[in-house]
């Protein structure tokens, strides 16, 4: 339940500055074609910002901060690279499409978290690595 409530909360976030990007263009009447690329690109920009930026300075996204998880490595439990955490944002829109084709066919499979990252609670992680954070 903590990550789907990370990925609405995620999700709102980006979503939110697409309508104030679009609300922006319609109000100073901008064509069709520049309205779409400022909704895509406030929408996908704030997305990297709090999944690749501040994921990588922070350890977690606004939505994960907000249920208390955290982003790691497997291999060392530390705070994942840029271009790791690239990869997994864009395979994120990937992994989303076929989330709703395997809901419609009502998969039951948890996918497991891909690019050589895991989701762990952070109370959990204090636990095991006192020093994470500092």
């Amino acid at each position: 339940m903590r990550r789907f409530g990370a990925i609405l909360l995620d999700g709102l976030l980006a979503l939110t500055a697409a309508y104030i990007a679009l609300t922006s263009a319609d109000h100073a009447g901008l064509p069709t074609l520049q309205t779409f690329y400022a909704v895509a690109g406030a929408g996908f920009g704030i997305s990297f910002l709090n999944h690749v930026l501040l994921t990588r300075i922070a350890g977690a996204s606004l939505g994960k901060f907000a249920v208390r998880t955290r982003i790691i490595r497997e291999t060392d439990a530390s705070r994942p690279r840029l271009p790791r955490l690239f990869r997994r944002w864009l395979g994120g829109y990937l992994f989303l499409v076929v989330w709703i084709i395997a809901a419609c066919f009502e998969m039951e499979d948890d996918p497991e978290d891909f690019c050589g990252v895991r989701l762990v609670r952070y109370r959990d992680l204090r636990a095991l690595v006192p020093a994470y954070g500092r």
